[in-house]
């Protein structure tokens, strides 16, 4: 599975690459894939980047662009779901240990996305961010039914990836946040409109 070139030009369009150039410190990237982001972090304000990808297929790939984009010593491929401890404890990554986490269109796929984004909450620091462009269930009711539709084979084409969800209350909902900026891109009836913002870590009591 090789990086697309002509997705990286439609997601240098959008508020993508302003939202991964606001990564920094130690950053956790979800589910990477093959490493369309990698030319897109400011390397001068970030320590290391963990990128947790559960899917064996993009290895390859993945670890190709790490040595082509010469990040080697700053980006650690980490092979397996973010929902496993054990896993991540082994690089070091446990509860309030990375300053960001980036998630890229990402949350449409995962099996359990209140867990997952409940997970990431926990590796945050107090006052970490969560950096999110992700794509959500639309507003428009018929534009929603339409989605509703396609779900049927969507996700098995597709890897598990699915149109209707709402992913904005998913992330509020699912752990306490501060809105640093939170915002609906692209027209109502689009078929993947955007959600995308970043979210700081709030730790009461």
């Amino acid at each position: 599975m090789e990086v697309s070139p002509h997705f990286i030009a439609y997601e240098d369009t959008t508020s993508l690459p302003a939202l991964a150039a606001a990564a920094h410190g130690t950053v956790l990237e979800l589910g990477p894939g093959s490493g369309n982001q990698l030319q897109r972090y400011k390397t001068d304000q970030i320590t290391a980047i963990y990128g947790v990808e559960p899917n064996a297929a993009f290895r390859a790939a993945l670890t190709a662009r790490i040595a082509a984009l010469q990040l080697d010593a700053l980006y650690v491929p980490v092979f397996c779901d973010v929902m496993d401890r054990a896993a991540l404890e082994r690089h070091g990554l446990v509860a309030e240990s990375v300053d960001c986490v980036t998630s890229f269109g990402v949350l449409c796929s995962v099996e359990h996305p209140e867990q997952v984004v409940a997970q990431l909450w926990r590796l945050l620091k107090p006052g970490g961010e969560l950096v999110v462009w992700e794509h959500a269930a639309s507003a428009d009711w018929v534009t929603w039914v339409v989605q509703k539709i396609w779900n049927l084979v969507w996700p098995v084409a597709l890897d598990g990836c699915r149109l209707d969800r709402p992913i904005a209350d998913i992330l509020l909902k699912s752990a306490d946040w501060e809105i640093v900026e939170l915002r609906e891109e692209g027209e109502k009836w689009s078929m993947m409109p955007r959600v995308s913002g970043i979210l700081r870590k709030v730790q009461r009591g």
